[in-house]
C-alpha cells in the first residue's frame, strides 16, 4: 500500500504549492548534507583525498623534480586520479541516497505533512552533488595552490579540466541515482554503482570499439571523461565542449529515468 505521508497533488490541482515543494526539497538537502557531515563516509573520503594529495606530492619530491616548472605537467599528475575520486564519491554519497529512503524513511520523520517524492528526489540529488562537487573544488584548489608554489603560474587549461570534472560528477550522480532507485539494499546499490562506473561502462566501451569498429565512441560517459586529462596534455586532442555535453546528457537522462522509477516505488 502506498504511504499516505506522501502527497499526490500536482500542478493545477487544489493545494499545490511549488514553492512549498522547493522548501521541502531544501530541507531534505540540508538534512542529507548534515547526515553526511556527521557520518563516517565524509571523514573517510576526506582522508582518502588528503592521502592521495600527500602521496603524489611525496612521490614528486622523492623521485621527481619536486613541483617542477610546468603547470600543465604538474596538474596532469594530480588530476589523473580525478575520475577515480569522483567514482568513489558517487559510490559513497549518491548510490545509497534513494534506496536509504526505503530503508530508513527519513523524509517521513522530517515532515509532519505530506511531501511529494520529487521533493525528496531533488533534495537528495542536490545534496550528493553538492558534497561531491565540493570535494572536487577543494582538490583543484589545492592543485592550483601547488602550481603557484612550484611552477609559479596556473595554466587556464586546469579550469577547463575543473569544469569537465564537475560535468562528470553530474553524469555519474545520475547513474548512481538510477541504480539506487531500483535497489532494495544500500550495500547492493553501492557495489553495483562502483562496478558500473569502474568496469561495466568500460567493458561496453571496448565492445563498441571492437564490434562496431568505432574508434571514437565519444558518446560513452567514461570515454568523454578522458578529456578531463586531455585538456592538460598538448599532445592529446581534446573536445571539451562535446565531452561536457555528453556528460550532462548522461546525467539528465539517467536522473529523469531514476526519478520516474523512484516515483513508482511504494514505501
Amino acid at each position: 500500500m502506498r504511504s499516505t505521508a506522501y502527497g499526490t497533488k500536482g500542478p493545477g490541482k487544489t493545494g499545490y504549492d511549488v514553492l512549498d515543494d522547493f522548501r521541502q526539497a531544501f530541507i531534505v538537502m540540508r538534512n542529507e548534507i548534515t547526515k553526511y557531515a556527521r557520518g563516517k563516509k565524509l571523514i573517510i573520503f576526506a582522508a582518502l583525498t588528503a592521502l592521495i594529495l600527500a602521496v603524489v606530492t611525496a612521490a614528486l619530491t622523492i623521485w621527481g623534480d619536486g613541483l617542477g616548472d610546468n603547470s600543465n605537467n604538474l596538474s596532469y599528475l594530480y588530476i589523473m586520479i580525478m575520475s577515480l575520486l569522483v567514482l568513489v564519491a558517487i559510490t559513497l554519497f549518491a548510490s545509497t541516497a534513494l534506496v536509504s529512503e526505503f530503508e530508513e524513511r527519513t523524509a517521513l520523520i522530517l515532515f509532519t505533512k505530506p511531501i511529494r517524492k520529487w521533493s525528496i528526489f531533488l533534495g537528495k540529488f542536490l545534496a550528493s552533488l553538492i558534497v561531491t562537487v565540493g570535494f572536487v573544488l577543494i582538490y583543484y584548489a589545492v592543485v592550483i595552490i601547488l602550481c603557484l608554489i612550484g611552477p609559479g603560474y596556473v595554466d587556464g587549461a586546469i579550469f577547463v579540466s575543473l569544469g569537465l570534472s564537475v560535468c562528470y560528477t553530474f553524469g555519474c550522480a545520475g547513474i548512481g541515482f538510477l541504480i539506487s532507485s531500483v535497489m532494495k539494499k544500500s550495500s547492493t546499490s553501492s557495489i553495483l554503482t562502483f562496478f558500473t562506473l569502474a568496469l561495466l561502462l568500460n567493458m561496453v566501451l571496448s565492445v563498441i570499439m571492437i564490434a562496431a569498429h568505432i574508434e571514437d565512441p565519444w558518446f560513452v560517459l567514461t570515454y568523454a571523461a578522458n578529456d578531463i586529462l586531455y585538456v592538460l596534455d598538448p599532445m592529446q586532442t581534446a573536445h571539451a565542449a562535446r565531452a561536457a555535453a555528453v556528460m550532462i546528457v548522461w546525467g539528465v537522462a539517467s536522473a529523469l529515468v531514476s526519478y520516474f522509477l523512484f516515483r513508482k516505488r511504494d514505501f
